[in-house]
């Protein structure tokens, strides 16, 4: 039954450059772990650029394994991830954590990783 389950796993849904942004991803968070010194924009928005993009790629992993590996995600779909974290990591949260902090550059970035999301990995 094991095999079975396997053999759907679609793994060409992990194409070359989700594991390239998972890499850099990994990287960041090593280079933030060992406190070394990091450009301004590397530390406010790399993860925010890269959040979309492998979150929605990981989403679309999943999804292909319950309804096949034809399974893709649709603009609207992506719209509404980007809406949703936008919402919720600019609008709500910084307003009862006070870890959060709103910022609208964030929000155009979750844009940019959707639109990359869109064109590049769902396919």
């Amino acid at each position: 039954m094991a095999d079975r389950l396997a053999g759907r796993l679609n793994w060409a849904t992990l194409r070359p450059l989700f594991w390239l942004m998972a890499a850099v991803y990994l990287g960041h968070l090593g280079w933030r772990w060992l406190e070394l010194p990091r450009p301004w924009w590397v530390q406010h928005y790399l993860d925010d650029l890269l959040c979309l993009p492998l979150v929605l790629t990981l989403t679309l992993f999943v999804l292909r394994f319950f309804y096949g590996p034809r399974q893709r995600l649709s603009r609207y779909q992506v719209a509404f991830a980007v809406i949703y974290f936008a919402l919720a990591f600019e609008v709500f949260f910084p307003k009862f954590m006070p870890r959060y902090t709103s910022d609208w550059v964030d929000a155009a970035l979750y844009a940019v990783g959707g639109v990359i999301f869109c064109r590049f990995l769902n396919k």
